[in-house]
């Protein structure tokens, strides 16, 4: 990773029983208690769409969609993250358990393989934080169609 995005701030966020770091470029706000309705037929990490500034908003569970299994987070908090310095009003809410802190992360990010959502781990007070790739998680494709033509 580069000196610029290691310097950057993290929000750390509590999910399923792990931990993840989001870099708070892509972080709009933080709700508690956000009110979602599930969507028939969607995929098991999309728990529902909710609204947020008048505006929908996909819900996702950030551990399910990792890790490939069943949400299993107590969806206290959803964090909304959004681009900055673009006209686009792409937006998505990720439900935590909890949101824990802002800091800068110690040391450099190691790189994992965590898919495409994940750019690296990194250990903070012991305990292993998995970086979410935000930029990713906002594009307008699938993650899986990067670098195709079309």
């Amino acid at each position: 990773m580069s000196g610029k995005e290691r310097r950057d701030r993290y929000l750390l966020v509590r999910s399923g029983g792990r931990s993840y770091g989001v870099s708070t470029r892509h972080v709009r706000h933080v709700v508690r208690g956000l009110p979602y309705h599930p969507v028939p037929g969607g995929q098991p990490h999309l728990l529902g769409l909710a609204q947020y500034g008048g505006e929908p908003l996909a819900v996702l569970d950030i551990d399910a969609l990792l890790q490939h299994a069943r949400p299993r987070s107590s969806y206290r908090s959803t964090v909304v993250l959004g681009r900055r310095g673009r006209r686009s009003r792409i937006m998505i809410g990720l439900a935590v358990d909890e949101a824990r802190r802002v800091e800068r992360l110690p040391g450099a990010i190691e790189a994992t393989a965590g898919g495409p959502y994940v750019s690296g781990t990194v250990d903070v007070d012991g305990e292993p934080v998995q970086i979410l790739d935000a930029s990713v998680l906002l594009e307008d494709r699938n993650p899986d169609d990067r670098g195709k033509n079309g």
